[in-house]
C-alpha cells in the first residue's frame, strides 16, 4: 500500500512545468469510469518521506519479525517504479540531463498524503496522491520552457477548481506501461497524482463534478480544503510521524455488520523505526458496546486468537426479515431455501423469523490450534426464551444443504453431519464437518467444529478455563492473540491447500512464508486493551499487554 504511493509521487513534480506549456498531444487511451467517492478512502497514508516509510516500517517491533528487507526492496525495484523512473530519466534526457537523479530524490523526500480505495476484488489498488513540493519546485523551474510534446506525457482535459473559473487546468496522463496510466494535476505549489484516469474522468473524457470537488481542495491554497481525507478519518494536522490509517470497510472484508460500531484502526511510528502505537475508532452513539466481559468469560482459553465482535442484531434481524419473506415467495424460493413444497417454504421462514430474535448484546469469535482455520467458536447473548426444537430443526433444514444428517437435542441444540472438501473428519464416504448450535445458559455457542461447542460448554459449567481468566481487563479488551499457536494453525492450514504439483508455491513459502511465521510465534500471548476514553473524533489508543498465566 505505501509502496505504491512511493512509486508515483515522483511524477509529482512534472505537473510543476507542464501547466505551462502549449500544444500538448490529447491522451488517446480508454478510461474506465471507476465510480469511486474520492472523498471516502478505505485507506489512508500521511508520511514526512513515503521513500523512507517501508524501510522504517522493518525495523518497528513485531512488523520487522513479520517483514524483510525484501520488503523495502520490493517496492525499490517495483515494475511501475522503475518505469516511472525510467520515463523521468528519459524526459530529462531530452530536455534537461541535470534534473533526472535530483527530480526523483528530491520527490521522494517530500511529506505526502495517499488515499487508497478499494478496487471490484476488494483489494486497495486504487489510490491518490498530494502533496506540496516545496524544495522540489526549485528544482524543476528548469523545466517550464522545454519540448511541448512527448509520446509518454499527453494532457487528457481540464479541471475547473470552481464553477466561475473561466479557464481550467490542464490534467496531465504519463504512461508508464501499456497498464499503467497516471493522471496529474497541478496548482500553486500542490500536485495531485492519481493511479488511474478513471478516478477524476468518465469515459467520456468529463470530470466528475464530485471528484474534481475534492481535488480542488487538495490542491488549492486552503489547509482546510487540503484537509478532505484527514476530516474523514477524524485526524488533526500531520505530525513528525508515520501514520496509516485503515478504514473499517477495509477492515471487515465485507463483514461489516459484525464491527458496526468500528470505524478505523491506525497505527504510527517515528521515522527511523521504533516502537508502534494503536488506536481504533468508534461511532460514539453506535448503541454497540465497544467492549464486554461476556463473551470471554464463554470462550475455552488457549486460543490462538479471539475477536470482540459488535454485531448489530437490530440490522441483522431486518436482513433475516427479508430473507424470510423471500423464502415464502414461489418465483424466489428456489434461491434462498432448500424447500420446494409451499408449506416446507413457509415453516422454515416462521422459523428464521423466530431464530432472528434469539440474540442481543455482545458477541465473540475464537480461532483455535486445534481446529482449523475456517471453522472458528462463535458465542453471542441469548434473548429471552430458547426457541422450541421443531424451530431449530426447521432453522437447521433452511440453513445447510438437503444432504445434511440434522440431529436435534437437548438444550436446545442441533448438530448435523456434513460431507465437504477439506473437513476435519474422515470416513468411508470422504471428508466431512460435525457443526453444533447450542444454547448454554444466556449464551448461543456455534461451530462447523462439534468438539468447540462442547468445550466451551464445559467453559461456561467452570469446567475449563475461558479466555477471561487470562485478562487483565476483560470489561476493555477488544482482541486476544497467541503467536505461537496462531502461527502454527496458520503453518498447517497453508500446507493443506498446496497440492503436491505446486511446487513453487511450496519452495515460496517455505524460504520467505514458514521463517516470518516461525519469527511470529516467538511473541509473547497479548491482549488489545482500550486505554482511557475516546476523543471528540472517537479515537481510543490501545495498549497491548501480556496474558496472565493460567493453569488448564
Amino acid at each position: 500500500m505505501m509502496g505504491v504511493g512511493a512509486l508515483v509521487v515522483a511524477t509529482a513534480g512534472l505537473a510543476a512545468w507542464a501547466g505551462g506549456l502549449w500544444g500538448w498531444k490529447r491522451y488517446e487511451g480508454r478510461i474506465n469510469a471507476l465510480e469511486v467517492d474520492l472523498s471516502q478512502p478505505a485507506a489512508y497514508v500521511v508520511t514526512p518521506s513515503l521513500s523512507a516509510l517501508p524501510r522504517d516500517l522493518v525495523k518497528a517491533p513485531v512488523l520487522r519479525d513479520l517483514l524483510t528487507a525484501d520488503f523495502a526492496f520490493y517496492y525499490e525495484e517495483h515494475e511501475d517504479r522503475l518505469g516511472l523512473s525510467g520515463a523521468l530519466r528519459r524526459i530529462a534526457f531530452e530536455h534537461d540531463p541535470s534534473l533526472s537523479d535530483q527530480l526523483l530524490a528530491l520527490a521522494l523526500d517530500e511529506p505526502s498524503e495517499v488515499a487508497l480505495w478499494a478496487d471490484a476484488k476488494g483489494a486497495p489498488r486504487h489510490w491518490a496522491l498530494a502533496m506540496t513540493r516545496g524544495a522540489l519546485a526549485k528544482a524543476l523551474q528548469g523545466l517550464a520552457t522545454v519540448a511541448t510534446k512527448d509520446q509518454q506525457l499527453t494532457v487528457i482535459g481540464e479541471l475547473k477548481t470552481s464553477s466561475w473559473s473561466l479557464e481550467g487546468l490542464p490534467v496531465y496522463a504519463l504512461q508508464l506501461s501499456s497498464r499503467r496510466t497516471l493522471a496529474l494535476v497541478s496548482q500553486g505549489n500542490r500536485v495531485v497524482v492519481l493511479s488511474d484516469p478513471g478516478l477524476l474522468f468518465s469515459s467520456k473524457r468529463v470530470a466528475d463534478p464530485q471528484a474534481t470537488e475534492v481535488i480542488a481542495g487538495l490542491i488549492s491554497g486552503d489547509s482546510g480544503a487540503q484537509g478532505v481525507w484527514r476530516r474523514y478519518f477524524g485526524l488533526g494536522e500531520p505530525g513528525p510521524q508515520h501514520t496509516l490509517v485503515a478504514g473499517a470497510d477495509l477492515l471487515s472484508l465485507g463483514y461489516q455488520q459484525f464491527f458496526p460500531a468500528l470505524q478505523a484502526f491506525r497505527l504510527e511510528l517515528m521515522p527511523g523505526g521504533g516502537p508502534l502505537s494503536s488506536a481504533v475508532r468508534y461511532r460514539p452513539a453506535s448503541g454497540a458496546a465497544a467492549a464486554s466481559a461476556g463473551p470471554w468469560s464463554s470462550l475455552p482459553g488457549q486460543a490462538a486468537a479471539c475477536s470482540m465482535l459488535q454485531v448489530d442484531w437490530a440490522q441483522t434481524r431486518h436482513l433475516i426479515a427479508d430473507t424470510a419473506r423471500a423464502a415464502e415467495a414461489p418465483v424466489a424460493a428456489a434461491s434462498v431455501a432448500p424447500a420446494t413444497d409451499p408449506t416446507q417454504r413457509n415453516t422454515q421462514a416462521a422459523a428464521l423469523r423466530r431464530m432472528a430474535d434469539v440474540f442481543d448484546g455482545a458477541a465473540g469469535v475464537c480461532w483455535y490450534e486445534r481446529s482449523q482455520l475456517h471453522t472458528p467458536l462463535w458465542v453471542a447473548h441469548a434473548k429471552g426464551d430458547a426457541p422450541s426444537a421443531q424451530v431449530l430443526e426447521d432453522f437447521a433444514h433452511w440453513l445447510l444443504p438437503a444432504s445434511a444428517e440434522v440431529q436435534v437435542g437437548d438444550g436446545p441444540a442441533v448438530s448435523a453431519r456434513i460431507r465437504a472438501p477439506y473437513g476435519a473428519l474422515r470416513g468411508p464416504e470422504g471428508a466431512s464437518y460435525q457443526l453444533r448450535m447450542a444454547r448454554v445458559g444466556d449464551w448461543w455457542v456455534f461451530s462447523p467444529d462439534a468438539e468447540l461447542v462442547e468445550q466451551a460448554q464445559a467453559t461456561l459449567d467452570r469446567r475449563y478455563p475461558s479466555v477471561a481468566d487470562s485478562l487483565s481487563s476483560p470489561d476493555h479488551t477488544l482482541l486476544v492473540v497467541s503467536p505461537g499457536p496462531l502461527a502454527a494453525l496458520i503453518k498447517r492450514e497453508t500446507l493443506a491447500v498446496i497440492t503436491p504439483q505446486q511446487t513453487g508455491f511450496r519452495q515460496a513459502l517455505e524460504t520467505h512464508g514458514l521463517p516470518r511465521l516461525a519469527s511470529l510465534g516467538q511473541w509473547p500471548a497479548s491482549q488489545a486493551v482500550l486505554q482511557g476514553k475516546p476523543d471528540a473524533q472517537g479515537w481510543q489508543a490501545l495498549s497491548w499487554q501480556p496474558l496472565k498465566a493460567v493453569q488448564p
